[in-house]
């Protein structure tokens, strides 16, 4: 038994919980996940998808909610943020600001990817981090970086940040309201909280299944003698 079911029980518990991330996935499906009692969970049955967040006047990192969630009884790792929830019993109570949401981020942020996630498992061709199926304790996390870049490339979004010991590049970026174009998509900050997120797993090309490393939120932070110009939030 996971310590989530250890929370939860075996039956759908009613919560309040705190939008964390809100992200594009293929053809009209979304990845929505929150933060309860300092962990994280992810809608993950039935799968969100951009009708239900318009029916619902939209969704964003920072809305407080009261939902019906459980976590599955099986998951995959690293995901094991997943669980099921119901559509119906969704609420949305208030929304906090960008500010009052980084503070309850940065207390449980990790200040490298590989703290987070581990030590990935080969880089793809274009220089993306990607981390073995089956293995890790999580797939979403909050994570302090020192810089970072937003660009686009193709019909996509690409990040290169640095950590406390490594710089990562190439990173899709997945932030729906990026991907919609609803918020910037180039930004240069010299710090910033991001979400940042394992996808499931996948097999580009030859190269073996793995789960690539993606970018969900990018929150610029106030810094000395730094500038940070078209924030993403």
């Amino acid at each position: 038994m996971s310590l989530l079911e250890t929370l939860f029980g075996s039956r759908n518990s009613r919560i309040e919980a705190l939008i964390t991330d809100v992200t594009r996935m293929h053809q009209d499906k979304v990845c929505v996940a929150a933060m309860y009692r300092r962990g994280s969970i992810r809608l993950h049955s039935p799968q969100p998808r951009e009708q239900w967040l318009r029916a619902i006047d939209g969704l964003a990192p920072g809305d407080v909610v009261s939902l019906t969630w459980r976590p599955v009884r099986r998951y995959r790792p690293p995901h094991s943020e997943d669980g099921d929830w119901n559509p119906a019993r969704f609420e949305k109570i208030k929304h906090l600001s960008d500010e009052e949401l980084v503070e309850r981020l940065r207390g449980g942020a990790f200040s490298g990817i590989e703290k987070a996630f581990g030590k990935p498992r080969f880089q793809s061709e274009n220089g993306n981090a990607a981390f073995a199926p089956d293995q890790g304790r999580r797939s979403l996390a909050s994570l302090l970086v020192n810089s970072i870049r937003l660009y686009p490339v193709g019909e996509g979004v690409r990040a290169d940040f640095a950590d406390d010991r490594h710089q990562w590049q190439m990173v899709p970026v997945e932030d729906l309201a990026i991907r919609s174009g609803q918020h910037p998509d180039k930004l240069n900050a010299t710090q910033a909280l991001l979400r940042v997120g394992l996808g499931r797993p996948f097999q580009a090309g030859e190269r073996p299944h793995a789960c690539y490393l993606q970018v969900n939120h990018v929150f610029p932070l106030p810094s000395n003698g730094g500038t940070t110009t078209q924030g993403a939030h």
